[in-house]
């Protein structure tokens, strides 16, 4: 294993390390944003995973915010960024043996959401020259649980090696956070007991995503309910508990992995 390799190891086993004691997987990631940007020699990461048939867009690794900014500008405040158009473009590259797929266009990332027009001026803000999308899997190596993507804006020769390797390391950290089931990645150590016997259907999805760390509008929106619905429900629920908070609800509902 050569020096590289056991940096990348070492950040590995230190990002778990901390997630295992109950801090925070995207606040330990952008502590990190300068050893990923080093690493990889690219100008912006992007971390794509599907959550609930959604892309969860939360983890971008940037050293100023204006990926984030643009995504804000050109996808949140009008779309949904539905998992499966998401993918849908990009699933034949990686059927067979490729491993990657270099851009030089948004509207290769990003066709079927955003227009012609809104991927021109997205890329051409963003001063993006090039970039490479990789996908990261689940423990079966089989099933798809995100892409990551390296963008440069500047012309470069790329190393595919030192991708893959970061690659590797965040389909390494994210592997045991993510749940196939329910399509959702836990942030912090611990997962929901899939009994919760008291709860109706309803209640499991609503709890299963404010343990994930959502907001209240974020799940309302989801499931397609009222912000006041939502909390008749959590107020049945905290009642079921006998709890008065998340917190509480949470300390109750999780167990350490």
């Amino acid at each position: 294993m050569n020096t590289a390799d056991n940096e990348i190891l070492h950040n590995i086993i230190e990002i778990q390390g901390c997630v295992i004691q109950g801090r925070s997987l995207k606040a330990l990631l952008h502590n990190n944003i300068d050893f990923y940007l080093k690493k990889s020699d690219a100008d912006i990461i992007t971390i794509y995973m599907n959550e609930h048939e959604k892309v969860n867009l939360e983890y971008i690794l940037e050293e100023h915010r204006l990926f984030a900014h643009l995504v804000q500008k050109y996808i949140l405040t009008k779309k949904k960024l539905n998992w499966g158009n998401f993918v849908k473009d990009c699933e034949n590259h990686f059927n067979s043996d490729r491993h990657y797929l270099r851009i030089d266009h948004l509207n290769q990332l990003f066709k079927g959401i955003l227009t012609q027009k809104e991927t021109d001026a997205f890329t051409s803000e963003l001063q993006m020259k090039e970039a490479v999308l990789m996908p990261m899997y689940a423990f079966d190596k089989q099933e798809k649980i995100g892409y990551i993507c390296f963008i440069f804006k500047t012309k470069r020769e790329i190393d595919l090696e030192k991708l893959k390797g970061v690659q590797l390391l965040f389909q390494t950290l994210l592997q045991p956070l993510y749940d196939t089931n329910h399509n959702i990645v836990y942030t912090r150590c611990s997962r929901v007991d899939d009994n919760m016997r008291l709860l109706t259907e309803q209640e499991k999805r609503i709890v299963r995503k404010v343990l994930s760390g959502q907001s209240y509008p974020e799940i309302a929106e989801i499931l397609s309910v009222s912000i006041n619905t939502l909390k008749t429900h959590m107020k049945h629920i905290f009642n079921k508990y006998n709890v008065t908070s998340k917190i509480e609800l949470q300390k109750k509902l999780n167990s350490p992995i």
